[in-house]
């Protein structure tokens, strides 16, 4: 799909990729509650450094860059096939095109707005994805962090009945939450990989992903993923204060729907061999199988 360019990267302190996207030295030595101020100055230069690159490779004039801070920063390009919304700390880049949302026929609405002459309900399908996001969680900001997995069941619900071809990255720089899908036919390419000082990377053109290790490979079609920040204690406030938890690494789901039409498939790690016989990464895709630990509501 032409003019739906959108790439996103996420500094280790922020977002965490699942088993076997990263390599071993990643693991154990970029991934902690708190980076030293030495290695976030080094996550930031590197996730502006590569946003760069792919910004100055295209240059066209609808090509956008954002620079949010600990190592993080989109680049996305405006299109009727791509866009940006930005709402409370939560940020949101889409590329595709829906034509109903759960509850919301978005064409249908527009179309009733124009007949109007009226302005359409909301500018994009960047901000159509946020009001999406915002139904399935509160305001309350970090408190409610306690209830992701049921937040995580709510979104596979939704996802699976959205119409429409997708893929998406949010940042919820409150929540310290990152999610990104792709649609069940995977319509739109996505990739992911994460370099070698444990940054995690999404975009929709693969040479932008060139600073990954193991390379970037494609995000499996039909799947949620999720990483968010565990919270030992948090204080709301002007003052308030937070206690970082263990740090895990993210989750993949499927929201493709099982025979049983009872639960989502599971999704299933493929090892990634080298020339030389050795294992260098994984590849993910959705299992057959249904993961009986999610079930359809």
């Amino acid at each position: 799909m032409a003019s739906a360019h959108l790439l996103a990267i996420f500094g280790a302190e922020t977002a965490r990729p699942p088993k076997g996207l990263e390599t071993d030295e990643a693991v154990q030595h970029h991934h902690t509650a708190s980076l030293d101020p030495k290695e976030q100055d080094l996550q930031e230069a590197s996730a502006k450094d590569i946003l760069t690159k792919a910004y100055e490779a295209s240059k066209p004039t609808t090509r956008h860059l954002k620079h949010p801070g600990k190592g993080c920063g989109f680049s996305y390009e405006s299109s009727p096939f791509c866009s940006y919304a930005a709402r409370e700390g939560v940020h949101v880049m889409m590329a595709g095109e829906v034509a109903k949302w759960p509850g919301v026929d978005s064409v249908a609405v527009s179309h009733n707005a124009f007949l109007r002459n009226e302005a359409p309900p909301e500018e994009n399908d960047a901000h159509w994805l946020l009001d999406f996001y915002r139904t399935f969680t509160t305001a309350e900001g970090p408190a409610d962090l306690s209830d992701g997995e049921e937040v995580m069941s709510k979104a596979l619900e939704c996802l699976a009945a959205i119409q429409g071809s997708f893929a998406f990255v949010i940042y919820d720089s409150v929540r310290h939450r990152v999610l990104a899908a792709r649609d069940r036919d995977g319509t739109i390419p996505l990739y992911w990989g994460a370099t070698e000082i444990g940054q995690l990377m999404f975009g929709t053109a693969i040479g932008d992903l060139a600073a990954c290790n193991p390379t970037a490979v494609a995000f499996p079609a039909g799947c949620l993923f999720t990483s968010e920040q565990a919270l030992a204690a948090y204080n709301p406030g002007e003052r308030g204060w937070v206690i970082a938890g263990d740090e895990v690494p993210g989750d993949l789901l499927s929201f493709v729907a099982a025979e049983d039409a009872a639960h989502f498939r599971g999704v299933k790690a493929i090892p990634r061999i080298t020339s030389k016989g050795q294992v260098c990464g994984a590849v993910y895709k959705v299992s057959s199988t249904a993961d009986m630990s999610k079930p359809m509501n």
